[in-house]
């Protein structure tokens, strides 16, 4: 597998499965507490954490106050994030299609922002100039593990990069606002407020 920064993006949790499903417990205990352990697994929750412009942070913010708002309850980034992984998992899902979603990813994943003054000039700014802010989210076990399959099955096309878990978070995150930043979606608060 080929990665744009030569190293080898690891599926932990696909991994973790694949080797489970091929451990076969030797007797009646073994077999007891293996399925007892893996009932549990897909209730799980794991954390992932990647950074993005303060700008985007902020505005990210903003919007979750306008959910909150509306909603008359707490609506936090790390709901928005699962709002935008549920609907990337259902698409994917439909497409099923592992060079569309290799294709879909690649060309949202910017390396460079643009930042609008004050005074109405624009400038872009690399990526690793630009101050940043850390969003931690949880996501449901079973979510990662049907991520990590899809983006494993893209890293087997042997493209120019293979996606982390932590990439296509980020990714997903930073489309949304830069949409929501430059009007591209219709009722957006409407259809949040109206999934929740």
């Amino acid at each position: 597998m080929k990665n744009s920064s030569n190293n080898r993006v690891r599926y932990s949790i696909y991994e973790e499965e694949i080797e489970e499903l091929s451990y076969e417990p030797s007797n009646l205990i073994s077999k007891a507490f293996f399925k007892l352990t893996r009932s549990f697994a897909p209730d799980k929750k794991l954390y992932y954490s990647f950074s993005v412009p303060v700008s985007d942070y902020l505005r990210g913010e903003v919007f979750c106050e306008d959910v909150s708002e509306a909603m008359e309850e707490t609506f936090l980034q790390t709901d928005l994030i699962n709002i935008l992984l549920t609907d990337f998992l259902y698409q994917a899902k439909r497409r099923s299609n592992p060079y569309d979603l290799y294709h879909y990813l690649a060309s949202r994943d910017k390396p460079s922002i643009t930042i609008y003054s004050y005074n109405g000039e624009n400038k872009v700014e690399s990526g690793k100039r630009v101050r940043r802010r850390k969003i931690t989210c949880s996501i449901k076990r079973k979510d990662a593990l049907r991520l990590e399959v899809m983006l494993s099955d893209i890293a087997d096309l042997d493209e120019e990069k293979a996606f982390s878990v932590n990439e296509v978070l980020q990714i997903l995150y930073s489309d949304f606002i830069n949409k929501y930043k430059n009007g591209s979606l219709t009722n957006v608060l409407e259809r949040i407020t109206g999934r929740l």
